[in-house]
């Protein structure tokens, strides 16, 4: 049986500290943002759920149940989509504690059959999607002096792989970015962590065209869990980065 991770107790509570109650996840209809949403849900947070499609997304709510939990459809790279969101999702919740970010694609091409549409794509969902969240979760949060943002760059950005270029390119671009946050956000009880998850499980390999071992590969459940060890920390706490790899490609 799999054990839960959690190195403080769930729902701990810190006198003078504010606690994370209110979260937004995006990237919820599937794979990490999917497991950890309906890990939270049992615990009673209230949640807000985005994701590109309506009926996945709905899927996720309904199989998580509660009546705690709004979903939000939004293609980030719309204009002005990552901006509504998060304010529409603070507007249900009547807050906002935290922002776990998991929306974005991946593409594994051979950089010379890489077309610019693609690099562009890719680049244009992974960077500029994150930034726009994270611009609007800083600008909501800072005011009232505490909030945490979690995404997850996995391991390729930290890290290069063959046949990656677009995707490693944006990921180490989303490293360099919210680094950036952190530190322009020092002051303002913003914490932040970066996920390097590596070979999760999950629809995410589906469409790649490549043969993998999914059994070996980290189980979206557990990266969840992951997550919820950031989520879970005191406040006067940053759990800042989270690295793990299967044990085939160790760095």
């Amino acid at each position: 049986m799999q054990k839960t991770l959690r190195l403080f107790p769930a729902g701990q509570r810190i006198k003078g500290m504010p606690s994370i109650e209110k979260i937004l996840i995006t990237g919820a209809s599937s794979g990490i943002g999917r497991a950890l949403a309906l890990r939270l849900a049992k615990r009673s947070f209230q949640l807000a759920l985005s994701g590109r499609n309506a009926e996945k997304l709905q899927a996720v709510a309904a199989e998580a149940g509660g009546t705690h939990i709004h979903t939000f459809p939004a293609d980030l790279i719309v204009p002005h989509a990552a901006a509504r969101v998060v304010q529409a999702a603070h507007q249900a919740l009547g807050g906002l504690d935290a922002v776990v970010h998991c929306a974005g694609i991946g593409l594994i091409k051979p950089t010379l059959d890489t077309t610019d549409a693609e690099f562009v794509s890719v680049t244009n969902l992974n960077i500029r999607g994150t930034f726009l969240i994270a611009q609007e979760a800083c600008r909501l949060m800072a005011p009232q002096k505490h909030g945490l943002f979690i995404t997850v760059p996995g391991i390729l950005g930290k890290a290069a792989m063959k046949n990656a270029a677009a995707y490693c390119a944006s990921k180490f671009a989303v490293t360099g970015l919210i680094k950036v946050f952190a530190q322009e956000f020092q002051r303002s009880g913003i914490r932040f962590t970066l996920a390097y998850l590596g070979g999760v499980d999950s629809p995410f390999w589906d469409d790649m065209g490549m043969a993998v071992q999914r059994d070996k590969m980290i189980p979206a459940d557990y990266a969840a869990q992951l997550l919820e060890l950031s989520i879970d920390s005191p406040s006067h706490l940053a759990l800042n980065e989270i690295v793990l790899q299967p044990e085939s490609h160790q760095l």
